[in-house]
Parts: C-alpha cells; sequence; structure tokens
C-alpha cells in the first residue's frame, strides 16, 4: 500500500469519525468510533514506519 493510499484512508476514516462524533448515540457508534480511531492510529504507524524506511 502507498503512502498515498494510506493517507486517503485516514482521510476518509476521519470523516467518517466527524460524522458519527465522540458522543454516539449508541453503543454501536460508540464502538465504531474507537475502531476507527484504532484503525487511524495503525494507518499513521505505518506512514512513520514507511518514512523511517526512507518510503
Amino acid at each position: 500500500m502507498s503512502p498515498r493510499q494510506i493517507r486517503e484512508e485516514i482521510a476518509i476514516l476521519e470523516r467518517r469519525l466527524a460524522e458519527i462524533g465522540p458522543d454516539g448515540d449508541s453503543g454501536y457508534e460508540k464502538a465504531l468510533f474507537r475502531f476507527f480511531e484504532q484503525q487511524i492510529g495503525q494507518r499513521r504507524a505505518l506512514l512513520r514506519q514507511g518514512s523511517m524506511l526512507g518510503g
């Protein structure tokens, strides 16, 4: 996966987070919010790894 693709995925996930908000109406939305936060963190870690490896 290219850095560009990773950044695009982060942007999509961030938009979804903004739509849901941290105070979701249901347990499902709250769980989804946490999941998206985790996914963003994983993708940012991938970007950092790539930059450290010269990617």
